[in-house]
């Protein structure tokens, strides 16, 4: 008969410091805290708390209204904790004795011995002698579990050779590559090194985002959608709908009950926004660096405060983004066009002599697919955190949007972008200003961006 022996609870902690200071935790405060609250609350049989309600509330810092159908932060960081722990025991743990996991399907740890105790190093037991250990279960996972009680180890090799095989296969997609990394899905896309002189002309402009030695944050806007593809989607809400519809305006706040009832579809974006993802991918790719990819609707404060950042998208579809403490001066907003309707548009709040109030987009038609030219902002703003860099991309089409991220990875467009912003006083020296915000006009034929063209800047405080 099999011996089973169950990890001390001292044990199982230790296990959990190690961890916590992994390399593969490095850096995601988030996923160290989540994971230090889902162990020590079972090791402390209180595996009732282990609920998405109580996750989101006590390590994501959601209030008592998180609705788990509109925020899905708890399964989101759930499955990248979860990539996280079994990248640690491929890497640095993987001649530890004990194993902690996180199995899918709910929020509660389960802990067995990698090696009886007191086997040390290389000393590998047979497996007649490997004693087992059942994992802790979840009340609710009791009753659907039909797991065959097999060897624990005859389960753990077959776990390491599907996830070495996995991981073989990822190896041979050199073309790209979604890694699941701290807050959002790592990109690499492979490309030729920069040359010197590029990397000259774009350093001014991009010197803040390419010091960091992290993966770059790039956040693409995803608004949210009454209906389904089958019968018809529109946006729940108007764009411009700060002042006119309050429980819409904060993130995380309790939809009223009226939109409770509704059909609402949150999975799709604008064709722009996803070519931005891939021409910022293959730009960082020349100087090394890689992205991490999120959606707007999984925005935290976090985010904002922790790192430089790039947002793609009108921020109008990011509530996050309306309440960004800096003041800017082009804005998207709802204004009357020349028949008297109200179009969204971009703002212009302190015009220069010469500039427009307003700018809004040109259409052969009445669909959107008809634009002939569109503006778009680029916009450097100081981020949550002083140290940190705002910056955002966006059109008033998803056409402008896409123009906007092809404007700065282009060494012409750049350079000509640095000749309007430079302001240093000595000859053959670059300084730009910290904070500011560009227009551009981009022309638009067969739904595509065909040129762009500096129209004005705004230095901001």
């Amino acid at each position: 008969m099999l011996q089973v022996q169950i990890p001390s609870r001292a044990e199982i902690l230790q296990q959990l410091e190690k961890i916590l200071h992994s390399g593969s935790l490095h850096g995601s405060e988030s996923l160290r805290s989540f994971l230090q609250f889902v162990v020590t609350k079972a090791v402390d049989k209180q595996e009732n708390q282990l609920k998405e309600y109580t996750i989101a509330t006590e390590v994501f810092g959601r209030d008592g209204t998180f609705d788990p159908r509109i925020d899905s932060v708890v399964r989101v960081q759930a499955g990248r904790l979860r990539s996280k722990v079994q990248e640690y025991y491929l890497t640095e743990g993987k001649e530890d004795a004990i194993l902690i996991e996180l199995p899918k399907g709910h929020y509660s740890p389960s802990f067995s011995y990698l090696k009886p105790p007191g086997i040390k190093g290389s000393e590998v037991p047979s497996m007649e002698t490997v004693p087992t250990q059942p994992a802790i279960i979840s009340g609710e996972e009791k009753k659907t579990t039909t797991e065959s009680r097999e060897p624990a180890a005859v389960k753990r090799e077959r776990r390491l050779i599907l996830v070495l095989s996995l991981l073989c296969v990822a190896l041979l997609a050199s073309t790209l590559f979604f890694y699941v990394r701290g807050k959002g899905a790592r990109v690499m896309l492979p490309a030729p090194k920069a040359d010197p002189v590029e990397m000259r002309i774009f350093r001014p402009f991009w010197q803040d985002f390419l010091q960091t030695p992290e993966p770059i944050l790039v956040a693409y806007s995803n608004t949210l959608f009454e209906g389904t593809p089958e019968s018809g989607m529109k946006l729940l809400t108007p764009l411009d709908s700060v002042d006119t519809r309050p429980e819409m305006t904060q993130p995380m706040q309790p939809l009223s009950s009226t939109i409770r009832d509704k059909v609402i579809t949150q999975h799709y974006t604008g064709v722009g926004e996803v070519m931005s993802v891939h021409v910022l991918a293959e730009f960082f790719g020349k100087f090394g660096r890689s992205l991490r990819v999120k959606r707007s609707l999984l925005l935290t404060w976090e985010d904002l405060k922790s790192e430089n950042f790039i947002f793609l998208g009108s921020p109008a579809e990011n509530l996050l983004l309306r309440d960004l403490p800096q003041e800017q001066q082009f804005v998207f907003r709802n204004v009357k066009s020349a028949s008297g309707r109200p179009e969204f548009g971009i703002i212009n709040l302190k015009p220069k002599p010469g500039e427009q109030k307003s700018y809004l987009v040109k259409q052969e038609g009445r669909s959107r697919s008809q634009v002939s030219e569109d503006y778009a902002v680029i916009s450097l703003l100081k981020g949550l955190d002083p140290q940190t860099r705002l910056l955002m991309l966006a059109g008033i089409t998803t056409y402008g949007t896409q123009a906007a991220a092809e404007y700065v990875v282009r060494p012409e467009c750049v350079a000509d972008l640095i000749s309007h912003l430079n302001v240093a006083r000595t000859k053959n020296a670059i300084d730009l200003p910290p904070y500011f915000q560009v227009l551009i006009r981009v022309k638009v034929n067969g739904g595509v961006p065909v040129q762009s063209t500096y129209v004005t800047h705004h230095v901001l405080d």
